[in-house]
């Protein structure tokens, strides 16, 4: 039952989401994956050390997609998953 509301959900926010400007889509993005990842290491279903590898992992993803995306880009996309990864180093 909890997949049909969330799908219900998207479905319901298509016409915006089609609508958006690629940068509201991006910010939409960006706040729930902060969110989704804030809730997961204070809730304990991930550790910091998880944290850290899944910014790592999407940082060598950026790397990887310069040539497709192109350079400016994914730097700056490196730059926000970079000040993300600052809120978890050293922490325990």
């Amino acid at each position: 039952m909890a997949k049909k509301k969330s799908v219900e959900g998207i479905s319901r926010a298509e016409p915006l989401i089609l609508n958006a400007k690629p940068k509201a889509i991006a910010l939409a993005a960006l706040y729930i994956s902060e969110s989704l990842l804030l809730e997961l290491h204070a809730s304990q279903v991930l550790s910091t050390k998880d944290v850290e590898g899944l910014l790592t992992d999407a940082l060598t993803a950026l790397h990887n997609e310069e040539e497709r995306f192109g350079k400016e880009s994914c730097t700056m996309a490196r730059k926000i998953l970079h000040a993300l990864f600052k809120q978890y180093e050293g922490r325990a």
